[in-house]
């Protein structure tokens, strides 16, 4: 079986409730089952998330998520196979917030705190994500 990573940014429907805290206890509850894992960055506006796990099952998640009404502007960052998982033990880590820390991490590697979906080189966001689950620990919640 391959082993697929999948990147996706979306805003968030201010129109639709949102309980970050239900959604990471969803992922935590039915990721295992799936032999998902990831990290999903979330700062009020938009979402970033990483799902890593069978070429099947992430599809299938990704599908549900691009049908969930909390998401807009969806897109599709990337999909490919990689030879191994960046989150192994994490069946869905949540970073939360924009603080000065996280705000330091995006400068970085980006013009401004906030990326461009359209024009943002995903290796350059996966790096951003592993310094942020580095560097600013306090701003996440980890379900293994």
């Amino acid at each position: 079986m391959n082993l697929t990573r999948l990147v996706y940014y979306s805003q968030r429907n201010p129109s639709e409730d949102l309980d970050i805290n239900a959604l990471i206890e969803t992922c935590k509850r039915n990721n295992p089952r799936q032999n998902l894992t990831g990290l999903l960055h979330y700062n009020g506006d938009h979402f970033i998330q990483v799902i890593e796990g069978g070429r099947v099952e992430v599809s299938a998640l990704y599908h549900r998520i691009a049908r969930d009404p909390r998401h807009s502007n969806i897109i599709l960052l990337s999909c490919t196979d990689v030879r191994e998982r960046m989150f192994p033990t994490w069946s869905m880590a949540l970073h939360q917030g924009m603080d000065s820390q996280t705000r330091k991490v995006f400068l970085r590697y980006f013009a401004t705190d906030m990326m461009n979906p359209e024009a943002v080189n995903v290796d350059t966001l996966l790096d951003v994500l592993q310094d942020l689950m580095m560097e600013t620990p306090t701003k996440l919640t980890i379900s293994v």
